[in-house]
């Protein structure tokens, strides 16, 4: 690998707890350290990626040691908070991060900046609180993107404040995971041409969804990488992926395409796995619906069809108030279902699509007492106050039968939060936003839930015709905080979904 970094040295004090006199039963172990960052802490590069690298430091007691942590500076004039990582002991230990032989610590160093002499501090801490931190300074190269895309961000609307959040990452066709601060800088691109269209951060992993098979890539911030396979499904061996991974009651949302029942289900089955890939829970749509239409005097066939992309789910949330799913149903509705069950219990949608005229699914609509219906609505969410919010995309169904009817159109789309009331089945419009811009298809809003009131994530994936992703950050005062446009090679492939990423505060553990 050719070298891309080179590293220099500085050493600081950093208001330690006195570098000088006492006696050394007096003193802090971070005063007792005999330590020359200068000739005992060396630069790694052990990856391909400008924003990753490492530094070895040796000759260190790791008897003593608590933690390491590392703090990448801002630049000047710059908004987004430092990225931190700090690595605890057992981790480092643990995870192939600590050669005994040698006494050496392997500490990784991601979310740099590209072309930039990045200054790290680093700082021990041990075992008695105390600490001792020095600097170092990474040069990195210029960031070329192998697709041609993220490299090539306009900035329309710089912030000028932080907001709540300080970074997000981009999900897509064209590569694993890409991490953005709200400055407009690219801070992680692992390199991969990789599709990250499934995919979710957890645990500080990304785990992404093949969209070919049942295969399951965990990926760590520092290029780490290992595979699971989806273990226990009752969809068949021709299973893979599709649309999004959200947060469930214990594991992850999983939507899959394949055949059960022999029975060939697209984008209208749901599972929930642990982080081991092994099946929690599951789902089939398409007969929650066909049993619940033909037990209320309905005949289904016309609605719930296999083989058939009816349904096309693209999203679904966990609701911890009340032990729900909450389901995106692009094609129909948002439906709510409940966990342990699956008893349908409301639908909020378009009441001029096809899946209105059946009574049995008029006596689950919700009634829409102020705002706009969700139409091909996606990135279902639960607020912090419970509310859902969701991206309004506003473009009619594209899959209904022949002859039937296939909704409205709007002519921008919108994002929203929903103020629903199961018992009455009314909702309302609590708040939205609608900045002119039409985005049919793809697309996300998500609140910084980190935050007591978190900023919001606009992500318009196909703006402009579709040839445009526009990446906007909002308050509930409706204000915009930054927005930035990257352009799209083929609709929903730069970032079809985006979401916050708390990269100014990992843990290892």
């Amino acid at each position: 690998m050719s070298i891309k970094k080179s590293c220099l040295f500085s050493l600081v004090c950093l208001a330690l707890y006195g570098c000088n006199g006492g006696s050394d039963n007096s003193k802090t172990l971070a005063e007792r350290l005999k330590y020359d960052p200068a000739t005992q802490v060396v630069e790694n590069d052990i990856h391909d990626s400008v924003f990753i690298s490492a530094l070895d430091l040796s000759g260190l007691d790791h008897s003593k040691i608590k933690s390491i942590s590392f703090t990448i500076s801002p630049k000047v004039g710059s908004y987004a908070k430092p990225v931190t990582a700090t690595y605890d002991w057992q981790y480092i230990s643990t995870n192939g991060l600590y050669d005994t032989s040698s006494n050496r610590v392997q500490l990784p160093i991601f979310g740099l900046y590209s072309a930039y002499i990045n200054e790290v501090t680093v700082s021990i801490q041990f075992i008695d609180a105390s600490n001792y931190a020095f600097q170092k300074t990474i040069v990195t190269d210029n960031y070329i993107d192998s697709a041609g895309v993220y490299d090539n961000v306009d900035i329309s609307i710089k912030p000028t404040a932080t907001p709540t959040y300080s970074y997000f990452y981009m999900k897509g066709s064209l590569k694993s995971p890409i991490i953005m601060d709200i400055d407009g800088e690219i801070r992680w691109d692992i390199g991969i041409r990789n599709i990250s269209t499934s995919s979710i951060f957890m645990d500080n992993l990304f785990l992404t969804g093949n969209s070919k098979s049942r295969i399951i890539d965990s990926l760590n911030l520092y290029g780490k990488s290992t595979t699971l396979t989806l273990d226990g499904s009752t969809m068949g061996s021709d299973a893979y992926f599709h649309h999004n991974i959200d947060q469930g009651k214990q594991g992850i949302l999983i939507e899959l395409d394949g055949t059960t029942g022999g029975a060939l289900k697209l984008e209208s089955f749901l599972s929930e796995i642990d982080t081991d890939g092994k099946v929690i829970k599951e789902w089939d749509l398409g007969k929650i619906f066909s049993e619940y239409m033909l037990q209320e005097g309905d005949d289904p066939s016309n609605f719930v069809r296999d083989g058939v992309d009816w349904f096309h789910m693209n999203a679904a949330t966990y609701d911890p108030s009340d032990d729900t799913l909450v389901v995106s149903s692009r094609e129909n509705f948002v439906v709510k279902l409940d966990y342990a069950t699956g008893k349908l219990i409301w639908l909020l949608g378009d009441e001029t699509k096809h899946w209105y005229s059946y009574p049995s699914l008029q006596k689950l609509a919700l009634s829409l007492s102020s705002g706009q219906t969700p139409i091909g609505q996606h990135a279902v969410s639960i607020t912090k106050d419970g509310r859902l919010m969701l991206f309004n995309n506003g473009r009619r169904s594209f899959n209904n039968p022949t002859g039937t009817p296939t909704g409205i159109d709007l002519t921008t789309s919108q994002t929203a939060i929903f103020a629903i009331d199961s018992q009455s089945k009314t909702a309302q419009v609590a708040w939205s936003f609608d900045d002119g811009i039409y985005s049919d298809i793809c697309s996300s809003i998500y609140e910084d839930k980190l935050a007591t009131q978190g900023d919001f994530l606009i992500n318009y994936a196909a703006a402009d015709n579709r040839t445009k992703v526009v990446i906007q950050g909002i308050n509930k005062d409706k204000q915009k905080l930054f927005e930035f446009t990257y352009p799209s090679p083929r609709p929903c492939y730069t970032s079809w979904n985006a979401i916050q990423i708390p990269l100014e505060n990992i843990h290892f553990q």
